[in-house]
């Protein structure tokens, strides 16, 4: 195939001063400019450095390929205003805006390329052309944050300083499960449980576990260990014994968070509050923002809000940035049926003993189910944001008759449920909206429900 030579026209654009071309005799193979003042040039065109550099050689129009070092480095350390503008500096120089944008002084040859044959005679634009794209790369760099393309999560590096954390409640069924994920990335981890409700079992051997009550020994325990962070999720969650005996949920619920907070306050530390969503909100007719009445119906939901109330008014009195998360209805591995009796573990502990499941009232009552893993992710994102209230919950309503179809279609089991007079006082619909955590802490739910029930179903059949 020929390849036919072709003409380039002038360059068209705003006139520019006369400027002067240096050359150094001395430097075979390169080109040294010195441009006085110049001003922007429009381009009509551009073409490809090495094709352009290529084809010119070949045809003799110039008698030399361009050298890379035809532009003076600008040199890359922390005066280099690219490194310093960029979100997140440096580390994330990789992905911020304008990262496709080489370095102006690392690309002359591109920027001679798109110059015609009289500008490589003149060289009249050359550091115009540079200072416009310099000034687009910085122009870029001042954008508040890294375009989040895609996922976002997924592209976005981040940096993770490890931290010194206490965790309250990690002997139980959530718990554990931080526990494990601020092991897995290399934390400090301290466990302070009275063995009430969890299991010495769950608690990981990368983990200290100090047998004691959040109500009596927080104080201790933080003074001695000095946490940077306390993930507080110690607490009174049977929402009929709450009915029975209110005075001993608002003990644990109440006082052992405020308790938790003045050990917090005495060393500094951040804390990360597990609330409830489902308690607190009461009946919701559409997902429930964080903003939505709180009405909760039992003492349990009433004395999370209480404690989320001291969390906010301790983050205006000393300027805190504590955390409250109002978790959906969380299912998955060691959930215990007999314990912290979540629906899914009732469902699947009567399956896996080849015994009907019992549903209370017509099943139609729905509610907002969340898995474990999506809660540790929400409860560590949590961590690093400077205080407020968030939901945690799928966003997805699942009637209890849907959940049951569910689990028996992941057990491989069919069997009829039992059914039993309504609860009273039992919530009808629960739904959670969690879209602010989806902006303000960058997460959202991973697992769908069949994926959890799944490796729930999987966890169960293994014990």
């Amino acid at each position: 195939m020929e390849l036919l030579p072709f003409a380039l026209d002038p360059v068209r654009g705003r006139a520019a001063p006369e400027c002067h071309l240096r050359v150094d005799e001395n430097e075979k193979g390169a080109i040294r400019e010195q441009a006085a003042r110049c001003v922007e040039v429009q381009l009509e065109d551009a073409l490809d450095a090495e094709l352009a550099c290529n084809a010119l050689v070949g045809e003799g129009r110039v008698d030399v390929a361009v050298a890379d070092d035809i532009l003076p480095r600008l040199e890359g350390g922390l005066d280099n205003p690219v490194d310093e503008l960029g979100a997140g500096r440096r580390e994330e120089r990789g992905l911020c805006p304008g990262a496709h944008l080489q370095p102006v002084e690392k690309q002359p040859a591109h920027l001679l390329a798109e110059r015609r044959p009289a500008g490589l005679a003149r060289a009249d634009d050359v550091a115009a052309l540079r200072a416009e794209r310099l000034g687009k790369q910085l122009r870029l760099g001042r954008l508040a944050g890294p375009v989040q393309a895609f996922e976002g999560e997924e592209h976005r590096r981040r940096t993770i300083r490890r931290v010194r954390a206490v965790v309250t409640g990690g002997a139980g069924f959530i718990g554990s499960h931080v526990v494990d994920g601020l092991l897995a990335r290399g934390d400090e981890v301290h466990v302070l449980d009275d063995l009430s409700s969890g299991k010495r079992a769950n608690v990981a051997p990368g983990a200290r576990l100090h047998e004691g009550d959040i109500r009596q020994d927080a104080g201790g325990l933080f003074a001695e260990v000095r946490p940077e962070v306390c993930f507080h999720l110690a607490a009174q969650i049977d929402v009929r014994l709450s009915v029975e005996r209110p005075d001993h949920d608002a003990a644990v619920n109440v006082i052992g968070t405020l308790n938790v907070l003045e050990a917090a306050r005495g060393c500094g530390a951040k804390v990360v509050f597990s609330s409830t969503g489902g308690a607190i909100y009461g009946e919701c007719h559409e997902p429930a923002t964080e903003d939505h009445p709180r009405r909760p119906l039992a003492p349990y939901g009433v004395s999370k809000l209480a404690a989320e109330e001291y969390i906010a008014a301790y983050n205006r009195l000393y300027g805190a940035g504590h955390v409250s998360l109002r978790y959906g209805n969380v299912y998955g591995p060691r959930q215990d049926p007999h314990g912290e009796a979540g629906v899914v573990g009732i469902f699947m502990e009567r399956l896996h003993e080849g015994r009907a499941p019992r549903i209370y009232g017509n099943g139609t009552q729905t509610r907002d189910y969340i898995f474990v893993a999506d809660v540790v992710a929400a409860t560590l994102a949590a961590a690093g944001h400077d205080g407020g209230v968030f939901n945690v919950g799928s966003g997805v309503e699942t009637s209890v008759l849907d959940l049951y179809e569910r689990v028996q279609r992941v057990a491989g089991v069919e069997r009829p449920a039992e059914f039993a007079d309504a609860r009273p006082g039992e919530v009808q619909r629960s739904v959670l909206d969690p879209s602010l955590a989806q902006r303000e802490l960058r997460w959202k739910p991973r697992r769908s429900l069949d994926e959890g029930l799944a490796e729930t179903w999987a966890w169960i059949s293994a014990q």
